[in-house]
């Protein structure tokens, strides 16, 4: 019998490879963890029963209540909404780096993951049908997931989660894809936009009734969201990490424009450390140079400061345009690290401004 030929080293998380099933007898897993990785693979999800005891999930409460703002209708910090409680709240910060979450994540995605943002809620959200990967995608494709954690009983009342089983499986859709623009965002119209496709593609929603604790672990591209709160006033307090993959660029879709290679990167933190992570791309360095708005152009192991090799065009105009860019970007910018990287481009950038 001719042996099958060597699988391929492709780009994006082992779980989603067509060569799956091989992978699987390659890395040699227990029974146990192989049936977890095939049904993240089939449904997007995995759910994990007591993850958050009640001592934690009482600290988490002790500790944001102080954080919620109720003279504020939305925002990051509203009434209903705290992101990076992380800053002020040890639990938040335990239970966003839990151990068996990190060990789950690590066994589905085959690279290490470290949490970068955590949302508390006091409400449910009654959000409409999204991807979190509209939000936070990365390069090479799907490494983010993002875990939420019921921190009180969640029934009909409180208005649960729900989620289409499988839609992960869709393409990762940005605005162009959905004939949306970047240069004028409308998530309002992504979300209507999104709802009816997994209803025309024949996924079949469900919710999550859970008790105190239980945990849901989910793929970036699953389509998720809130459904209405029955009982008027009831609270449904939970907790939301985000994770991020350790040799990835990360950025924002909704403000990207991939056509054109101009990446909304994202500045993030490994929310266990209060640490910047780098960009990269497969332990490859990248350089990364504003150019419109919050977008920049990326350069894998090139010399950045010279901007032909990412396509600028070289008229006065423009590099004058991308001077200003990068100034702006110098003074507004609070991290020394930033200023830095930025710091090369931008000399090379004026001394060809004075040249002409």
């Amino acid at each position: 019998m001719i042996p099958p030929p060597p699988i391929p080293a492709l780009a994006g998380p082992w779980v989603d490879s067509p060569f799956f099933e091989r992978l699987l007898v390659e890395r040699g897993l227990g029974e146990a963890d192989a049936s977890l990785a095939r049904r993240f693979r089939a449904d997007g999800y995995f759910i994990i029963e007591g993850l958050a005891d009640d001592a934690l999930a009482s600290r988490i409460e002790r500790e944001t209540a102080p954080l919620f703002r109720p003279d504020v209708a939305d925002g990051p910090r509203s009434r209903y909404r705290v992101q990076d409680a992380w800053r002020e709240s040890g639990a938040v910060r335990e239970l966003a780096g839990h151990p068996r979450v990190i060990e789950v994540l690590r066994l589905l995605y085959g690279r290490e993951p470290f949490p970068f943002q955590t949302l508390n809620f006091l409400h449910g959200s009654e959000q409409h049908g999204h991807a979190d990967a509209i939000h936070f995608s990365s390069l090479p494709a799907r490494f983010m997931c993002g875990v939420w954690v019921a921190l009180e009983d969640v029934t009909a009342e409180n208005g649960p989660l729900f989620y289409w089983p499988g839609s992960h499986r869709m393409p990762e859709l940005g605005p162009y894809d959905l004939g949306l623009s970047v240069e004028a965002p409308d998530y309002a119209r992504y979300e209507a936009t999104l709802e009816p496709l997994v209803h025309a593609l024949g996924f079949e929603r469900r919710t999550l009734e859970v008790p105190r604790g239980t945990a849901l672990i989910w793929a970036s591209n699953l389509v998720h969201g809130g459904t209405p709160i029955a009982r008027p006033g009831a609270t449904r307090r939970s907790q939301v990490t985000h994770y991020y993959f350790e040799g990835c660029i990360y950025f924002t879709p909704m403000f990207s424009n991939p056509i054109a290679g101009e990446l909304a990167l994202k500045r993030v933190l490994d929310v266990r450390t209060g640490r910047v992570v780098a960009h990269s791309f497969d332990d490859q360095p990248v350089r990364a140079t504003p150019f419109r708005g919050p977008r920049s152009l990326i350069a894998f192991g090139a010399d950045t400061a010279d901007l032909r090799k990412v396509g600028v065009p070289l008229s006065p105009s423009a590099w004058a345009r991308q001077v200003a860019d990068v100034a702006k970007s110098l003074v507004l910018s609070r991290n020394e690290g930033l200023a830095r990287r930025l710091e090369r481009p931008y000399r090379a950038l004026r001394r060809a401004v004075r040249r002409g």
